[in-house]
Order: C-alpha cells, then structure tokens, then sequence
C-alpha cells in the first residue's frame, strides 16, 4: 500500500537582493525602505515641493492667477481621492511593483508635458490627469502601505526614513528648480524633472519591490520580537495586526470618520501652505533664491525630526504624538506670520518643519496601529477621497483669499484653527474593536524549501 502523500508547502519566491552582508544578515525589508525613500522623494516631494516655485515664472509668462494655479492642484487632488479608492485593495492583493512603475513611468511624461502648455484647460488636463494618475500609483498611500507590510514593531522607524524622501525634496528640490529656471526657464525645468523620475524610480522599483515578507519565507522586522513586560504598543498591535476589516466593516466604525475628520483638517493647511509658502516669502520683499532657501528648512527639520518621530511612535500612543504634530504645526504658522527678519523666517519655517515631519510618519503609523496591516489599503482607501477633497480645499481657499484681499494673512489664520481642532479629534478618537464577523488570522511565512538531500 502506497505511503500517503505529504502535503506539498509552496516554495518562497527568490529575492533578488542578498540577505546577508559580510556575514551578518539583512532584513530585506530594509531594502523596501530605500526604494520607498527615492520614490517618495520623486513623487510625493517633488509634488509637494516643486509647484510654489513654478507658480510666479508661470503666472508671469501666461497670465494666469494664483488661483488659477490652485485649482490646477485642487483638481489634481480631488482626482486622487477617487483613483485611492481603486488601488487600494490592489495594493493589498498584488503589492506596490506594478503600480509605482507604471505610476513613475505616467509621472515623468506628465511632468515632461507640462513643460510644453500654453491654455489653461491644457495645464488642468494634465495636472488632473497624467501626473495625478502617475502620482497616486507611486504616491504616500502605496509606499507606506508596502512599507508596513514588512514591519509591525519597527514601523515607526521604517515609515520615517520612508518619508525623509520628501524632506530630501524639500531641501534640494526648491533651490535646484530655483536654478533650473533661471538657466533653462521653466519649460525645460519640468522636462528634466519628468526625466529624472524615469531614471531613479523605475530600474529600482522593478528590481526591489516585493508585496510581504511571508511571500518569501520571512516574518515582519526580520524576525518575531518578544515585547518586552509592559509594552502595551505591542499589544495593542498584535492585537489588531491579523484583523482582515472589509470596506463595509471599517465604515461602521466612530474611529474610521474620526481620524478622517481629523487628517482632513491637517492636509487642508499642509497643502495649501507647501504650494502658496514661497510666493508669501517672495511678496513679503525676500527674492526668489532666499525664499527657496528659506523653504529648505522644511526639508532640513524634516530629515532631522522624522526619525525622531518614528521613534515616538513606537513608544507611545500614536494619537498623542498626531496630537503634538498639530500643536507644532499651527505654531509654526503663528511664528511665519510674525516673522521680521530672514533668521526670524528661517527658525520659523524650521518649527514649522518638525511639524511636518511628523505629518506622513505618525498619520501612516496611526492607521496600521488602528486597523492592522493585511487590508491596510482597502482602510485607507475609504478615507482618501473625503480627506483628499478637504485638503484640495485649501490650495484654493490660500489663492482666493490672496486674489481678494491682497493677503494670506486670512488663510493662514484659517489654518492655525484647523490645525487646533484636528489635535482636539484625534485626541477623542478610539480604537476601534474588530466586529464579531471580521475574519482574524495569523500569517505565516512560506516554509523554506528543503536542502537537496535534506
């Protein structure tokens, strides 16, 4: 009688990088953490960073408004909204390879496009299209979710070095493009700028990105790490970690509308103070090359507080620490507005760079720690739209009350407030418990394939 047949365990798939260096191993996790670093430098930051200082050559050379730029932006990032609610199971089933190589590849011939408009439907068509598709397909929301599948305790640390990409940005982008513009005019500028993403997202992204760790015969953070007595953070994420929430579920809980409310409020200023920040600095008698540099600062305090707030949030509640992110933030706004001098200016926009730097890291770290990390993006994408939309607000609001009044002063002021309240939200929103007919599971790694003669 024939013996029975063992059951057949899948083989992990190869990685194409090694996981071992001078003898000492490599969590290949890390190696998603550089990618995401880059691509997010070249999407996110460049997105961020690069506009405000197009917005006066533009203007000048077309005769457009300020306004007429905003809703250039605000109609890219309503777009957005809509685009995360496709990709966001995608990201969960398939993993971010695909998406950031065709995202990078539409992102570049966007940038290389806007280069070449002469109407305002044209520099719509694009920003609401090519670039906005490009973006949200290599943006924050894919990469932090990528990044999060590969670590549960370190994720604090991993989703900062990740969002150093944009303080990267900050701090090169505004000055390189300041020159760019000067030596080539702004035409050219945005060509080689589309070129560059080409160039160092698309090779690495195609070679590095893998979907999660247990795909390969891994586990997240390298390794299963004992929480140490006490570590209530921890507990609280195992605890979550292996909930599989449905878009129906996650939309019953307070906590999903909550942090919504909340993230809106705080990318309503964000967005609108990254676009209209160097034109403010320009209109107050600073030139072009000192408001760009002024700008850096975010950059600067970005590099060196995310790792911090990573830190933080591995410690604490991660409400507690969006809390203080927003106190800092409306802060930051107060002491620009106040600001006398050019070093008054820089220690301003320096302050209110930390807060910044705390806006992806503990935002992302804030919904894994809420709803886990298998259906991370299926979550995410439900309250894209809604805080994509309070955010495109702002941009608008930002050029209206200028186009008006003559001033941002009346904006600025608008965005102090919101920030105050978003503290107040995130501060009251709890975590939400798994419904009685949510799926839980714990993933394991794919065992090893066997050694030949094993």
């Amino acid at each position: 009688m024939a013996a029975p047949a063992e059951p057949v365990t899948p083989r992990p798939d190869r990685l194409p990088l090694p996981t071992s260096l001078f003898g000492r191993p490599v969590f290949y996790g890390w190696y998603i953490v550089a990618l995401a670093l880059v691509a997010s430098m070249m999407s996110s930051g460049v997105q961020a960073y690069g506009l405000g200082v197009f917005v006066t050559p533009m203007t000048e050379e077309l005769g457009w408004s300020r306004t007429d730029i905003s809703l250039g932006q605000t109609l890219s990032t309503a777009v957005m909204g809509v685009i995360g609610l496709l990709i966001g199971g995608l990201i969960d089933r398939r993993g971010g390879r695909e998406l950031i190589v065709f995202g990078a590849v539409l992102s570049g011939l966007g940038y290389m496009v806007l280069g070449q408009v002469q109407e305002l439907w044209q520099y719509y068509a694009v920003k609401a299209g090519l670039l906005t598709l490009g973006m949200a397909m290599m943006g924050s929301m894919v990469l932090n979710v990528a990044v999060s599948n590969w670590f549960i305790r370190y994720r604090g640390r991993a989703i900062a070095i990740t969002a150093m990409g944009n303080s990267v940005a900050a701090m090169i982008l505004p000055t390189l493009a300041a020159r760019l513009i000067d030596g080539f005019g702004w035409r050219t500028a945005w060509v080689l700028i589309g070129a560059s993403i080409w160039v160092l997202v698309i090779p690495p992204a195609w070679l590095i990105m893998r979907r999660r760790p247990e795909d390969h015969g891994l586990e997240p953070d390298g390794g299963r790490v004992e929480a140490r007595p006490g570590d209530a953070r921890a507990v609280q994420r195992a605890a979550v970690d292996g909930v599989r929430w449905t878009r129906r579920q996650a939309m019953r809980t307070p906590a999903l509308w909550l942090l919504i409310a909340t993230f809106g409020l705080g990318g309503m200023g964000f967005s609108a103070m990254l676009l209209h920040l160097i034109p403010y600095l320009t209109d107050a008698g600073y030139s072009r090359g000192q408001a760009a540099a002024a700008f850096s600062m975010i950059g600067v305090a970005g590099l060196i507080s995310k790792p911090i707030w990573g830190l933080i949030v591995e410690r604490v509640a991660a409400r507690f620490a969006a809390a203080a992110e927003f106190f800092i933030l409306g802060i930051g706004v107060i002491l620009i507005l106040n600001a006398g001098s050019l070093p008054m200016m820089y220690a301003a926009i320096l302050v209110f760079g930390v807060g910044i730097g705390g806006v992806i890291t503990v935002q992302e770290v804030v919904w894994a720690d809420y709803y886990g990390r298998l259906t991370l993006g299926t979550v995410r994408s439900i309250g894209r739209p809604f805080t994509i939309v309070s955010s495109a607000g702002g941009p608008v609001f930002a050029g209206l009350a200028y186009d008006i009044g003559g001033s941002y002063d009346l904006a600025f002021i608008s965005f102090i407030v919101a920030y105050v309240f978003a503290a107040v939200l995130i501060l009251l929103t709890p975590t939400p418990r798994p419904p009685v007919d949510a799926t839980i599971e714990e993933i394991r790694p794919i065992a090893p394939a066997a050694a030949p003669g094993g």
